[in-house]
């Protein structure tokens, strides 16, 4: 198919209240603009460096939230040469403390060798989330707090920064603050 633009978020996961977060558009936008949408509506223009741009959202209100596309224009008359997939970008209040994520058997692994990835975190009920930085979405879900995400014969694609986050499923629902990024270097 048509090649689209890759959208993501940065830092990943759920974006606290009152916080701030970047929307990274990536594409070979040659010498046009691209444009963020959320929900359908204009939001902002860039002129992209290189092939990428940036979007501060900052000072976020929960009206923040929803589905943000980003398209690249051509020319006066605003030819779209390409959009990207939806990134859902949710505002909400982050409490408690913060999961930890830990990377077995280490940070720093040879090509072809599996690593285990788990997500602890204090409350029994809650789900939590890994995400790999650049990537759109939700890596993995974890089933259970002692869950581990298995990446079997790593790869160079695999290397990069990891994070995880937890929902609680309490009365009214609650996200936990992010872990701290775990970097996973593959050689």
């Amino acid at each position: 198919g048509d090649p689209r633009v890759i959208i993501y978020l940065q830092p990943p996961g759920v974006t606290p209240l009152g916080g701030s977060a970047i929307i990274h558009c990536e594409y070979q936008c040659n010498g046009g603009t691209f444009v963020l949408y959320r929900s359908g509506e204009k939001i902002s223009t860039v002129k992209p460096y290189g092939k990428r741009a940036e979007f501060l959202i900052s000072n976020v209100t929960r009206s923040f939230s929803g589905p943000y596309t980003c398209h690249c224009m051509h020319g006066d008359n605003g030819t779209m040469l390409a959009r990207s997939d939806i990134l859902e970008v949710l505002v909400e209040e982050l409490q408690g403390p913060k999961p930890v994520l830990s990377i077995l058997p280490g940070h720093e692994v040879t090509a072809g060798s599996d690593v285990l990835l788990r997500c602890t975190f204090w409350n029994d009920s809650a789900i939590c989330f890994l995400y790999l930085e650049g990537r759109p979405g939700t890596l993995y879900q974890f089933s259970d707090k002692e869950a581990t995400f298995q990446l079997s014969q790593v790869e160079l694609g695999n290397a990069g920064r990891y994070i995880c986050q937890c929902f609680i499923k309490q009365t009214p629902p609650a996200w936990s603050s992010l872990s701290e990024f775990l970097e996973l270097v593959v050689r």
